[in-house]
């Protein structure tokens, strides 16, 4: 048995249940209906800054994008429980890089829509995107990302953006928040997250890419990962990956807490 719902004017079936195969903390193996996966996962509260889940998809060769398009990954089950996700949050992330190769899209579903109103939450959570120096193309600022109204935009950047291009976006449709660069000239992403608690966003999902991936790991930001491996093969030499660069040789452990699987 499949339920239905609709992607634009398309309309796909999805299944009622995925597989839970493991957990940490739950029994399992055991089916979960597929509107309680992500659902409303539990977040203890870090001090001075929000929860930070990082939220990518990459392929069994490890590439987070081909041909520089991350959306084209996955199944349209991946994609719901991106927007699943995205009900729990009070922002989503992006990289400028994935603003300008893609868009940024910060919608969930109808339903949590209606449950965010009612908590007097808006209805879609704000979207992010961090940048050193603001400049975008006007192509870029014809995305959604700055002209679509069912959720806020808001651009991360440092005061070496030059005001020029602050009003530029601000024309777009976006507002323009001022953080700390690093002595390297990046967004000091310490202080972007401290902002963040400041204006009332606990909860954030981050939506890559590599490059602020890293930034955020490496200054210890990040609180879980929830990865999707998608049986596709890039195929590709030095594709892009879920962190960008190395870190000297440093190493990160990860706990398992949970693996749901699908098979279409």
């Amino acid at each position: 048995m499949t339920s239905r719902a609709t992607r634009g004017q398309r309309e796909w079936a999805l299944p009622d249940t995925l597989a839970l195969v493991y957990h940490a903390r739950e029994s399992h193996p055991q089916q979960v209906p597929l509107k309680a996966v992500y659902r409303d996962p539990v977040a203890p509260q870090p001090m001075g800054r929000p929860f930070a889940r990082l939220n990518m998809i990459q392929t069994l060769d490890g590439a987070v994008a081909i041909d520089g398009r991350a959306w084209t990954l996955g199944s349209d089950v991946d994609h719901y429980l991106f927007r699943t996700l995205r009900g729990w949050a009070d922002a989503v992330m992006s990289g400028a890089g994935t603003l300008r190769r893609n868009d940024v899209i910060t919608t969930t579903h109808p339903e949590l829509q209606a449950e965010r109103r009612a908590a007097g939450r808006p209805a879609n959570p704000p979207g992010m995107v961090v940048t050193r120096h603001a400049d975008f193309s006007d192509e870029v600022l014809a995305k959604r990302f700055f002209t679509q109204t069912d959720f806020a935009s808001v651009v991360l950047t440092t005061e070496l953006a030059r005001q020029d291009d602050v009003r530029r976006i601000e024309r777009a449709g976006a507002d323009v928040w001022v953080v700390p660069a690093t002595p390297s000239g990046e967004v000091d992403v310490v202080a972007a997250l401290s902002l963040l608690m400041q204006r009332g966003i606990s909860r954030l999902v981050v939506e890559g890419g590599p490059t602020l991936n890293r930034g955020l790991v490496e200054t210890g930001l990040i609180d879980e990962l929830f990865l999707t491996i998608t049986p596709q093969v890039a195929g590709v030499p030095d594709p892009p990956r879920l962190l960008a660069g190395i870190f000297g040789g440093a190493q990160a452990r990860l706990s398992l807490v949970s693996e749901f699987q699908y098979r279409a």
